[in-house]
Parts: C-alpha cells; sequence; structure tokens
C-alpha cells in the first residue's frame, strides 16, 4: 500500500490540555510529517519518499534478509528538516580484517555482554563492487564503526530490520534461502532442456563425395545440369527456418546425407 503513515494521538489529560488543544496540536504535527515524508527531502540520497523507502527497505529485507537504515542529520538549502534516511545494504555491514581483542563481533554486528547490539561495521565499498576492489585493494578497505545507540542522547543511530527465527540471532535469513538450492537445480534443468529442444531441432548433415581429397567448390562441372555447392551455402538452421525459406529448401533437397 502507501507504507506507514502517521496518526497522531495524544493524551490530553495526561497533558492536561484541552480536547481542542490536543486536536490542534495532532493536525499541526500530521501536517509537519507529511511535508518531511511526503517528498524526496526523507532520503539521504534525495530519491524516494518515505513510502518509497519502506517499500525498497522491505524487499531489500526479503532478498538480503535483513537490511540497515542509518538516521543522519544533514542540513541542507531549501530543507526544513535535517533528519534523513539513508538505506544500507546488507552485504556492506562485515566483519573487519582486524578485530581487537574482546570485541565481540559477527556478521558486522558488535554485542554487549547480554547480546544487545553495540555498534555496527560498515564497509567503505560494496564487497561485490569489481571495480572498486580493483581501485581499493584489501590495504586501503576501511571500515566505519557506527554506534547502535547515541552516546548522549541514546538515540538510535541504526535501524536494523530483520525478522529473527531464534534467540541471539544477529543478521536475517533471506525469504528464499530453504528453496534457493532447488531454483538453483530447476533453472539448469530447464536450460539442458531448452538446448536439448534447440539441438533436435537442426538437420545433421554429412557432405559427401567420390573424391575426398578435393576442396569443397573445386570440382568441375560435367553437366549443365548440375549446380555447384558453394562454401558459402553450406549451412545449418532449424528445421523450421529450411522449411519456410525456399533457397534452403532447395539446398535440403540436394544430394546431402
Amino acid at each position: 500500500g502507501a507504507g506507514l503513515r502517521l496518526n497522531s494521538q495524544i493524551d490530553a489529560a495526561y497533558l492536561k490540555i484541552s480536547d481542542e488543544e490536543a486536536q490542534a496540536w495532532e493536525d499541526h504535527v500530521e501536517r509537519e510529517f507529511m511535508l518531511w515524508a511526503g517528498s524526496k527531502v526523507c532520503d539521504a540520497a534525495r530519491r524516494c519518499t518515505f513510502g518509497e523507502l519502506q517499500a525498497l527497505a522491505r524487499l531489500s529485507q526479503l532478498q538480503s534478509g535483513d537490511v540497515f537504515a542509518l538516521l543522519p542529520a544533514i542540513p541542507r538549502l531549501g530543507d526544513r528538516f535535517e533528519t534523513k534516511v539513508r538505506l544500507v545494504e546488507a552485504d556492506v555491514v562485515c566483519n573487519p580484517d582486524v578485530i581487537e581483542i574482546g570485541q565481540n563481533i559477527l556478521g558486522g554486528v558488535e554485542v554487549g555482554e547480554y547480546g544487545e547490539p553495540l555498534a555496527y561495521h560498515f564497509l567503505n565499498y560494496h564487497p561485490g563492487d569489481v571495480l572498486q576492489q580493483y581501485l581499493r585493494p584489501a590495504p586501503l578497505r576501511k571500515w566505519t564503526r557506527i554506534p547502535a545507540f547515541g552516546e548522549r542522547t541514546g538515540r538510535p543511530m541504526v535501524l536494523h530490520l530483520m525478522e529473527s527465527d531464534r534467540p541471539g540471532q544477529r543478521r536475517g535469513v533471506p525469504v528464499l534461502a530453504p528453496v534457493m538450492e532447488a531454483l538453483k537445480q530447476l533453472s539448469r534443468y530447464k536450460e539442458a532442456e531448452l538446448m536439448a529442444a534447440v539441438v533436435s531441432g537442426f538437420f545433421t548433415a554429412a557432405i559427401t563425395s567420390e573424391m575426398p581429397d578435393a576442396k569443397i567448390g573445386s570440382i568441375e562441372v560435367q553437366s549443365k545440369d548440375q549446380v555447384p555447392a558453394q562454401p558459402s551455402d553450406v549451412q545449418l538452421a532449424p528445421a523450421c527456418c529450411l522449411a519456410c525459406s525456399p533457397a534452403r529448401s532447395s539446398m535440403r533437397s540436394a544430394n546431402i546425407a
């Protein structure tokens, strides 16, 4: 659908305000939220609205198992709000080459004594980017450690979107992981069947001659009724092409066994 939408409902009795004041406050907050979420200013890359970011995050979670969202404060000219959303692909979060003693890092997720996330380690480029691997060899690879929560405010710095199947799970599992091997085998079977059908549609031909040492087309014509076969005319094609083309139909009826 359209994604998550704000429906502000505050507790007027607890805040000791009237219903009219509460309604006015709710309308104002929803209006401000729509100014941020209804345009592309909420995206750090300036590409998607908040609803499109939700759809992209959900699709990435299904494909990769999880996805990460950073919440940086980026001041830009003309933007009313500094809070942005930056989606990061799951492959970018991985273990650094060097792990300090005492750090409990697995899958790029650093946890504490009780299994709570402390920080996430982001590589400075996608591991599958061949061009970046050529430009940035192993000595130039760098990881950025981003705390899970702000040190002074406790505000979430990284949102880890995943579905856990067991306690202590740190990374998500793609939705197609259980059937991935079967799908790969099915794809190979389909390609093999398709290739077998293509091969069976071709004619198998063998050119015979009473002078096997002579080259094709080099034998002199003994009669006007005989038409020499030119090397460029000797072709193989699917049966349907031979049946439809007059030139190839005549070649098919020639002395080719």
